[in-house]
């Protein structure tokens, strides 16, 4: 309700974000998977909100055409992250099926990060009867196997050519929330010392959270009051203390967005704030609002040696959407 109210009360702005992106005015790239340079340090896929269901045959299948086009890829892809809800109910033969795509696929790693759909909507709809806790450890016990850890946590940190991936997610604290994150201070704990770890060096920190900041990436805009409380859990100051941190979020199935819409509107994809920078993805599986309204797109990430790029494209067919691209410097 509060997506369609948001929409509707932005309704020639909403228009006007669609227009723009599909408007190339910024050229044409061709339909291959590629990097924009050869001295491109670290590639990564972006994806989120697959929403998989056991019994529906579309969203898996888009899944699989992405995952086959990673594997053709011109260029290396050294990661491919799925920022959340990666199934829609919860339910642990949906969570099955997702796991069992990704391993049989392709032979590239995924990191696959919790959403409110994966916990928080246990229950959902009937399709499943089991609790907010039973879902936590369900999907702890499906990302452990595949990526052969061990955590008993949401959250934990790895490396990709010697770059700090940070993932934070929701704990199911109280019984935990419907649509919302809920956050012990030893995670909040753990997120100050691994950015401190991996920016000592001067490098880029990528933290993957399905949740956006309240007030980051037009949140207030497209989805008011989807974001992380900034009362609850006062997270900026801490991504504050360091350079080169980036905050990739889902779950507002925002839509790819071209820089002229935040030029014209304040409705945006990518933006800075304090030094930080905060990215949302569009919803890979379902309807977007406030851009291109199809799933199937994601983005690439690539860094180099003096910047990072965002490069929002159409994970199927391969388009590339110009309009859309970010890059940010390192500092």
């Amino acid at each position: 309700m509060a997506i369609a109210q948001s929409i509707f009360s932005h309704f020639g702005a909403f228009l006007m974000c669609i227009f723009l992106t599909l408007v190339p005015y910024k050229g044409i790239a061709l339909p291959v998977t590629d990097t924009l340079a050869d001295d491109c340090l670290l590639n990564v896929e972006l994806i989120s909100d697959t929403h998989l269901e056991e019994k529906e045959l579309l969203r898996a299948l888009f899944l699989k055409t992405a995952l086959k086009n990673f594997n053709n890829s011109k260029a290396d892809i050294d990661a491919i992250v799925i920022n959340g809800d990666l199934t829609n109910y919860a339910d642990e033969p949906t969570l099955a099926k997702f796991f069992g795509i990704i391993e049989e696929d392709t032979d590239i790693p995924v990191i696959a990060v919790a959403g409110n759909h994966d916990i928080g909507h246990a229950g959902d709809r009937d399709v499943t009867d089991i609790s907010r806790e039973e879902a936590y450890a369900n999907y702890l016990r499906y990302r452990n196997e595949y990526m052969g850890r061990n955590d008993e946590t949401n959250y934990f940190s790895t490396e990709f050519n010697g770059y700090k991936f940070i993932v934070i997610g929701d704990e199911v604290l109280d019984g935990g929330k419907w649509d919302g994150i809920t956050m012990t201070q030893e995670q909040l704990d753990f997120l100050d010392e691994e950015l401190a770890d991996g920016t000592k060096d001067g490098k880029p920190v990528f933290v993957f959270c399905h949740w956006p900041l309240e007030g980051t990436v037009s949140e207030d805009i497209v989805w008011p009051e989807s974001g992380i409380e900034k009362d609850r859990y006062d997270i900026a100051p801490v991504l504050e203390k360091y350079k080169n941190v980036f905050w990739i979020s889902g779950h507002m199935h925002s839509g790819i967005k071209a820089e002229a819409a935040d030029r014209l509107y304040g409705i945006k994809s990518c933006e800075q704030i304090n030094g930080v920078t905060y990215i949302t993805l569009p919803s890979f599986g379902l309807i977007n609002s406030f851009g291109l309204p199809l799933g199937g797109r994601g983005a690439q990430l690539e860094v180099y040696g003096d910047r990072v790029v965002f490069r929002p494209r159409n994970m199927l067919t391969g388009n590339w959407y110009k309009n859309a691209e970010y890059t940010f410097e390192i500092v």
